[in-house]
């Protein structure tokens, strides 16, 4: 993995790219509706296979599980931040833990010039795919790049305006990067959009974030999906600091 490795997708053609894809994994579109859009995102069928085909090798590598294959309601949440809040036109946006790229194709689809990372490879394809098809040609063309990134080692780039996130705080261990990518990765004045389900260890992350010097503001949502609804919460995170 390069983490420096910043750089336009690659010119394959939708469907090379799909058929990609679907040499891989077993594969199906989804429809997700998002305030008045509608995206389609192709995702792994059954997230399941992935797990049992996991080697314990592969495991053994930083615990690493697919999380990226699956599209988690905080996505939705910040996907509809992204189109009926926020104000992305012109800004540059960074998605940390980009998965599928629902949150990044909202930001683009809002304006923004959005950077996807994720520290998975296939999430990157899948994300890639997934953006080529729901953007215009252009904006794809002009305004989406595609990083590697690996919060640990984060690369020397331009800080950018904006960093989204979702469903990204689930382990202990990533606390003090993400913290880390949080203050280096961001411009003066810059932001963090961060959506979460609200669970016990992200409690103890927004925490460590007001401790290390970071201003929150928090708000719940509700999101609805599958016919079930979910509590979401939304925190625009702040530097205080610098």
């Amino acid at each position: 993995m390069n983490p420096l490795s910043l750089a336009h997708s690659p010119a394959l053609s939708l469907p090379d790219l799909r058929a990609s894809l679907a040499s891989r994994f077993e594969v199906v579109d989804e429809d997700i509706s998002v305030a008045d859009a509608t995206f389609t995102l192709l995702r792994v069928r059954d997230t399941n296979t992935l797990v049992d085909a996991l080697r314990p090798e592969e495991f053994a590598v930083d615990e690493r599980l697919p999380y990226w294959a699956d599209i988690w309601t905080s996505s939705l949440e910040l996907a509809r931040y992204c189109l009926t809040e926020a104000n992305l036109r012109g800004t540059r946006a960074l998605e940390l833990g980009c998965g599928l790229g629902l949150g990044g194709i909202a930001a683009a689809t809002a304006g923004a010039n959005v950077t996807f990372s994720d520290y998975e490879q296939d999430a990157l394809d899948f994300a890639r795919y997934n953006a080529a098809r729901n953007l215009a040609p252009d904006a794809f063309a002009r305004e989406v790049q595609f990083l590697q990134l690996d919060w640990r080692s984060l690369p020397d780039i331009e800080p950018f305006d904006c960093i989204i996130a979702a469903d990204v705080v689930y382990e202990r261990r990533n606390f003090f990067p993400l913290v880390d990518a949080f203050a280096r990765l961001l411009k003066p004045g810059g932001h963090v959009v961060l959506t979460e389900p609200g669970r016990t260890i992200g409690d103890r992350f927004l925490q460590m974030l007001r401790e290390e010097g970071f201003g929150l503001n928090l708000t719940h949502h509700t999101v609805e999906r599958g016919g079930k609804r979910s509590d979401v919460r939304r925190v625009i995170i702040r530097p205080l600091f610098g």
